[in-house]
């Protein structure tokens, strides 16, 4: 196994920071930031992939090494929140939060077991499928990467989410080409200027985004917005990672990142309990920003616990990583 990048684990540790924060009672922190928590992650996917084996055996164990903690955490959160109905067996499979998109009504909701953060790892699967394809069958990309552009364009026709993130996995797939792309012609390397011109071009997009949440198919005002924002999310992002390398700071944040994807998968039953702790010492008070800092605390504190937990055993370390 090659030597991690640390700085890309620290931009995955501020991904994930803005993830639980954008389900806590903060979330309202996040309008700025909802572009670049999920699409940091697809894009470091493809800044650290290497070609060293063929399409099958790189599609086999990318699969293994997300579809069994998938598996995994949704059956102990099946048993954590005690939910064992036929709609939620049926969200596992079909692993989207709801059959429509957020602003149909009635709606038809799958995931109510804390687990409908786990949409993102069946949607990586997805997304790694068609990315390969770009790689491995490389004279074909440019027809590819069209037919790409057109299916999310398309996609958003359906009047229903497509179950695994299939309608935008053709666009999170080309994240990950882009990702890969930017380190190898090394453009995190920017001076003060070119990272200033990226912020005030992310704010300005941003201001004219509108209300963007990939994992129920909202791309805010436009698909290519939202595209060019979370390219330049991502960069600068990496960018600021680096300097954070060797930091009190950057240690902490490459810790979180390391152990991302337990965290992620369990984050929603810790901010459950947050809450009743909160009312517990709080009573009568309302949920706002510091309930919302506390259970962003409380989330990442005991998430990494889990995954620390799981990692001393050997049988559950290897069904988390997939190995």
């Amino acid at each position: 196994m090659g030597k991690r990048l640390e700085y890309v684990d620290i931009a995955k540790g501020i991904g994930l920071i803005l993830v639980v924060c954008s389900h806590s009672d903060a979330f309202d922190l996040m309008w700025y930031m909802m572009d670049m928590c999920i699409p940091i992650f697809f894009f470091c996917s493809g800044y650290t992939f290497k070609i060293k084996e063929t399409f099958r055996d790189a599609m086999a164990k990318k699969f293994r090494r997300l579809f069994m903690p998938y598996l995994f955490f949704n059956m102990v959160l099946l048993f954590v929140f005690f939910h064992f109905s036929l709609r939620e067996l049926i969200g596992i499979i079909y692993s989207r939060f709801s059959l429509y998109p957020l602003d149909v009504t009635p709606n038809i909701k799958f995931f109510t077991s804390g687990n409908y953060p786990m949409w993102f790892l069946t949607s990586m699967i997805m997304s790694y499928f068609l990315f390969y394809l770009l790689v491995y069958y490389e004279k074909y990309k440019h027809a590819l990467m069209l037919l790409y552009a057109l299916l999310v364009v398309c996609f958003m026709k359906s009047p229903i989410l497509l179950p695994w993130s299939i309608d935008t996995a053709p666009l999170t797939a080309m994240l990950i080409y882009v990702g890969m792309k930017i380190r190898k012609h090394d453009l995190i390397s920017m001076d003060a200027y070119q990272v200033l011109f990226l912020v005030l071009l992310y704010i300005g997009l941003r201001c004219v985004g509108g209300e963007l949440n990939i994992s129920v198919r909202e791309y805010g005002s436009s698909i290519a917005i939202y595209f060019l924002l979370a390219i330049i999310a991502s960069i600068v992002v990496l960018w600021g990672s680096k300097f954070l390398e060797g930091t009190f700071v950057g240690r902490c944040f490459f810790t979180l990142g390391k152990h991302s994807l337990t965290i992620f998968s369990v984050e929603i039953a810790f901010i459950v309990l947050a809450k009743d702790i909160y009312r517990w010492i709080f009573p009568g008070s309302e949920l706002g920003y510091m309930a919302g800092i506390f259970e962003i605390f409380l989330t990442l504190l005991g998430g990494l616990f889990v995954s620390i937990l799981i990692h001393k055993s050997k049988f559950l370390s290897r069904v988390v990583d997939g190995s």
